[in-house]
């Protein structure tokens, strides 16, 4: 009887009967969250940039909001932005790629927008993923957005994401790029990592045939893991 019990008072305790998966996306502002934003806005005109707010900690309520995320949108020219705050957990990343387009030239001045979960799997800080409509691809906390270089390149800071809870996908970085001036075409795809351990050789064939990247993970000469994302952009 007493095996009984543990085994029950186990379950009751176990991530699985205890996490919730879903956590609602935000609705209309509230008042704090109003003026939080509004400070992100005053920010911004007063010199920071975008990397500045996704890097303070006083914003990061705020990443969850539309108008936030318009903000950041708006203001990001830089072909190098940050994920992460300075106390985010996780083991440091540093991601450096490039665009081009199928003729191999360089795509200058291209939209980057990358989003990933925590080193928990978590899209949200309340839950793995946000419902809705493309809920994590419009509200997950951990996302920058960057303007390639005249040679197509781009660089962000972030921490080695983890894959979803009780899956068998593997962690990876969501990437949409946008063309500059382009009427049509643009990408849509992921960045994974050869050192994840759900990273079989299976999935990494299903990976390919995906058109995902799947990456070889290094660490660079500051102590953190370092990473190359390379990409082919479609133009039609």
């Amino acid at each position: 009887m007493v095996g009984v019990l543990l085994i029950a008072t186990w379950l009751s305790l176990s991530p699985a009967a205890e996490e919730p998966n879903l956590v609602a996306p935000p609705g209309d502002e509230t008042p704090e969250a109003a003026a939080l934003i509004d400070r992100a806005s005053a920010a911004l005109k007063s010199g920071k940039t975008a990397a500045d707010l996704l890097a303070d900690p006083a914003f990061m309520a705020a990443h969850p909001w539309p108008r936030f995320r318009s903000l950041i949108s708006d203001n990001s020219r830089s072909p190098r932005t940050v994920l992460v705050t300075p106390d985010e957990p996780g083991e440091p990343m540093v991601v450096t790629g490039s665009v081009k387009g199928p003729d191999g030239r360089p795509l200058a001045d291209a939209l980057v927008y990358v989003y990933q979960t925590s080193a928990k799997g978590w899209y949200s800080d309340k839950a793995p993923h946000v419902s809705g409509m493309s809920g994590d691809t419009r509200h997950a906390r951990l996302f920058g957005y960057m303007r390639s270089d005249a040679k197509g390149a781009f660089e962000f800071r972030t921490v080695h994401p983890t894959g979803y809870p009780r899956s068998d996908l593997p962690a990876h970085i969501h990437i949409h790029v946008t063309p500059a001036g382009a009427g049509g075409g643009g990408l849509v795809s992921e960045i994974r990592f050869d050192d994840d351990p759900r990273m079989t050789p299976a999935m990494t064939e299903a990976s390919k045939r995906e058109g995902f990247l799947v990456c070889h993970v290094t660490r660079g000469t500051g102590g953190a893991l370092a990473v190359r994302a390379d990409f082919t952009v479609p133009l039609n």
